[in-house]
């Protein structure tokens, strides 16, 4: 997959593609229709499919108070659009120029004279240029003008709830992971550098990796039973997030036990899949009663991998 940084970048050369736009937060399964469906279509054709999305986030410039935390970190948002078999990113950087563009002179410009685009597959609300004036309406009129056409996919509804990044985060905030493993198609996971900490866990007979998140939306604080993912194997594990209050509280941290583990991973990257939350975080009286709850977390996350039928082994891959 290649990646440019640039809509204009003078390396991208289109001579026609199948295209989809979008900022794709998250890549949840609304995202990945669109994304299927540009890939499908592109290979039908024998033309290179490209996903064209923008950083920041456009909230960032134009509402920084109403930005939202993102569901993944950029490396792995490219890494999950490579393993739906995208051939070319075009990440386009959202400044004021850039949102000042009227909806036509964008078609006009990027859509048709840069990329050169055939189809380009959109959901049903699309806004886009200025003020976010441009519909799909719009889209699809203009296309006829300038021979393009347009695949419009439909919301997708899991139990009645429309599928949005906006409502997924609602849901992590409130630490519910396991209900979003349906609208993301997979767990959420996080990503991080695993970094130096207090080694309290190692004296308590509970050794911890210490994540440094590099991405934006964490669960609600808590204890969760996790995977964690380092170089291409799978770990159970117990993590918890939060300011542990029995030592005094503290700065925010993600820590994760992993079931018989033994490395040193100090500077190592780590992703960590939570599968369901085991309980909140809470203050214990003495450091005896918190290694006896920390005990029972990791027997309530052992019954919780046996019912799933979760155990230590390479990861599947994120579809």
């Amino acid at each position: 997959m290649e990646i440019f940084r640039h809509i204009d970048d003078r390396g991208l050369a289109s001579h026609g593609c199948v295209a989809t736009m979008g900022n794709f937060d998250g890549i949840h399964v609304g995202h990945q229709s669109l994304i299927r469906g540009a890939v499908e279509e592109a290979r039908s054709r024998g033309l290179p499919s490209v996903v064209l999305t923008f950083e920041p986030h456009p909230l960032k410039l134009l509402a920084p108070e109403r930005a939202p935390k993102l569901l993944l970190a950029h490396k792995d948002k490219m890494q999950l659009l490579q393993s739906f078999g995208v051939d070319i990113v075009v990440i386009q950087q959202f400044n004021a120029l850039f949102a000042s563009l009227p909806a036509e002179e964008f078609v006009r410009r990027y859509l048709v004279h840069r990329l050169k685009v055939k189809k380009i597959w959109v959901g049903k609300d699309l806004r886009f240029g200025r003020e976010r004036r441009g519909a799909v309406s719009d889209l699809i009129r203009w296309g006829g003008d300038l021979g393009f056409q347009v695949g419009v996919v439909e919301p997708i509804l899991l139990d009645g709830i429309r599928v949005s990044s906006s409502h997924i985060r609602e849901l992590l905030e409130q630490g519910r992971v396991e209900e979003v493993q349906a609208p993301l198609g997979r767990y959420h996971f996080i990503s991080g550098r695993v970094v130096g900490g207090h080694r309290r866990g190692r004296q308590l007979g509970f050794p911890t990796a210490n994540i440094s998140p590099r991405t934006e939306a964490l669960p609600s604080d808590g204890i969760y039973a996790t995977l964690l993912t380092l170089e291409a194997t799978q770990w159970l594990s117990v993590s918890s997030i939060g300011v542990n209050p029995t030592f005094g509280a503290g700065s925010r941290t993600v820590e994760s036990f992993i079931f018989d583990f033994s490395r040193d991973i100090y500077g190592e990257i780590v992703k960590l899949s939570f599968v369901k939350r085991i309980r909140n975080e809470q203050p214990f009286a003495t450091v005896d009663h918190l290694v006896a709850q920390m005990h029972e977390d990791v027997k309530t996350a052992k019954n919780i991998f046996s019912h799933l039928k979760i155990g230590h082994s390479p990861p599947v891959a994120h579809r």
